[in-house]
């Protein structure tokens, strides 16, 4: 497996400068997923011939006209925007056949229910932004943005320089020059946008979630620099697994305002590792609030009927380990649920040759059709590697097995506590299956109070 350690190491203590920023906290960011991409057999970077920054825009007198019209818009008054993402929209976790966004959605639901001032920015979906047009105020500053970039000799050494170590180490086909200057450009460009915007207005609070994502920066950026606080939203399990909150040191010159003034988190176990990981790059407010769509959930109550045993497997595209496929013979009554990872779905392939095989044991259609809650009702067991939907499934006592080394390194602590089961080979699973094994998680006992912590906030 390539390590992201070894251009981390190499490069962090440099600064990658433009229009005063240094870089490094994108170029991290982007590279380290590149790389979880490469180890996961997925890795795709479209190397044209012609760099991002050559690529001349077209741009009209009508749109000058449009991008000078947007000084002229009258100001809104909103104190809250939620950032939301529509493509992120998943099966409901409330039961019913609405597709939601668990991330943002029950934010929504608390500032109806609490009359608190909000308006939602969809960004892969909408054109205006508190009533700009982003689209024409991106397509000048982009204009800005390249020209800069083009007299900045300094930079494009810098990053051909890193993009060659990254080649040396990685693979000749790992040539991420044009993917990263694609995005410091488009990130600046966004910024600018972002930044007029929001000076217009009489924004407070900025709630989103994957800081990491590129427009999401940009936002953050802009918010920092005019004391706007931004809130990121706790989305999965935080460990040294995710590239993105893991291994930051001491940034070299500029470079905190890529990240949030505040994380909401799931525990006070991943809000002290947050805090552990960002404290020499930038002071972050903490708030422990739980899971929300957790919170707003129901607990279905169902009752087994057969004597089978039914576990749950979520897959993050990495495959099965033998010793998990092997167990379909070894015990005639297990059925295994296997729920294909939104994004990754390379494991598309060996489910199907799974379910041909063993036709009665493995269910597809069911693992990824149904809620996740419904199937945390259904299953005995819920077996991964290192998917946050082991926190979600201790929410609902239903026993979590976790299986190889990146597993150990997300859930130590669950595991020594005896919270989640361990397995490494065949005689441990063969075990918990043959004893019966469970471990009961009770993440519930600890209520928060919602309400209070919003209004905290966001009033």
């Amino acid at each position: 497996m390539l390590n992201q350690e070894n251009f981390i190491k190499e490069f962090e203590n440099h600064e990658f400068l433009f229009y005063d920023i240094n870089w490094w906290p994108l170029i991290k960011v982007q590279v380290a997923y590149q790389l979880h991409l490469k180890n996961s057999g997925i890795f795709k970077i479209n190397n044209s011939a012609k760099c991002f920054c050559e690529i001349a825009i077209k741009i009209t007198l009508k749109d000058r006209l449009k991008f000078y019209r947007q000084s002229f818009k009258r100001n809104k008054t909103i104190k809250n925007v939620i950032v939301t993402d529509s493509s992120q929209k998943i099966n409901s976790v409330y039961g019913s056949m609405d597709l939601i966004n668990p991330y943002t959605d029950p934010f929504i639901d608390y500032f109806e229910k609490l009359k608190i001032d909000y308006c939602i920015f969809d960004l892969k979906k909408e054109n205006f932004f508190l009533g700009y047009d982003i689209n024409i105020l991106k397509k000048i500053y982009l204009d800005k943005v390249k020209n800069e970039f083009n007299k900045n000799s300094e930079i494009k050494f810098k990053l051909k320089q890193f993009c060659e170590f990254l080649t040396h180490e990685y693979g000749k086909d790992f040539n991420l020059y044009n993917h990263l200057v694609q995005n410091i450009i488009t990130n600046q460009t966004e910024y600018f946008v972002y930044f007029n915007v929001l000076r217009k207005n009489n924004v407070k609070n900025i709630l989103l979630y994957c800081y990491y994502n590129n427009t999401m920066m940009s936002i953050i950026r802009a918010s920092n620099k005019l004391n706007v606080t931004t809130l990121e939203y706790q989305h999965s399990q935080v460990t040294a697994n995710h590239f993105a909150y893991s291994s930051w040191r001491s940034i070299q010159g500029s470079g905190k305002d890529f990240f949030p003034s505040k994380i909401w988190a799931w525990r006070q176990s991943d809000a002290a590792y947050l805090e552990r990981q960002f404290q020499d790059v930038k002071k972050i407010d903490y708030i422990i609030g739980g899971n929300l769509s957790l919170e707003l959930s129901k607990k279905i109550e169902l009752h087994k009927t057969d004597s089978r045993i039914k576990v749950l497997v979520t897959l993050q595209g990495t495959g099965l380990p033998d010793y998990v496929i092997n167990c379909l013979d070894r015990h005639p009554h297990l059925v295994l649920y296997l729920r294909l990872h939104p994004r990754y779905f390379q494991d598309k392939e060996i489910c199907e040759m799974l379910k041909l095989k063993y036709k009665e044991q493995i269910e597809i259609d069911k693992a990824n059709s149904l809620t996740l809650y419904e199937l945390f009702s259904i299953a005995d067991y819920h077996l991964t590697n290192f998917s946050g939907c082991a926190i979600e499934a201790e929410y609902f006592d239903l026993t979590n097995i976790i299986y190889g080394e990146r597993g150990y390194l997300a859930y130590e602590n669950e595991i020594k506590l005896k919270k989640y089961l361990f397995v490494n080979n065949q005689d441990d699973l063969d075990f918990i299956f043959n004893q019966k094994i469970k471990y009961k998680g009770n993440s519930r006992v600890e209520k928060k109070d919602i309400s209070k912590l919003i209004k905290e906030n966001f009033s």
